[in-house]
């Protein structure tokens, strides 16, 4: 038994049943729960943003005062 042998059987390789992951990770990241968890909070996060003007932080301008007559 080498050592990649060694550590694999001490520690647990990525594919231990002997499968090979099936395509390329950017492929295969849209079946993760976690990546649709993100991808949500990303368009909330966006959607609001928009929606409030950015969180305006700064006064907005205020409007001409009207003409005393």
């Amino acid at each position: 038994m080498d050592d990649a042998e060694r550590i694999r059987k001490h520690h647990g390789g990525p594919h231990q049943d002997g499968s090979e992951p099936k395509g390329p990770a950017w492929k295969r990241i849209h079946r993760s729960g976690f990546f649709w968890v993100a991808a949500f909070f990303l368009f909330l996060a966006m959607g609001i943003f928009v929606l409030t003007d950015g969180f305006l932080l700064r006064p907005r301008p205020e409007a001409p005062a009207p003409a005393a007559r």
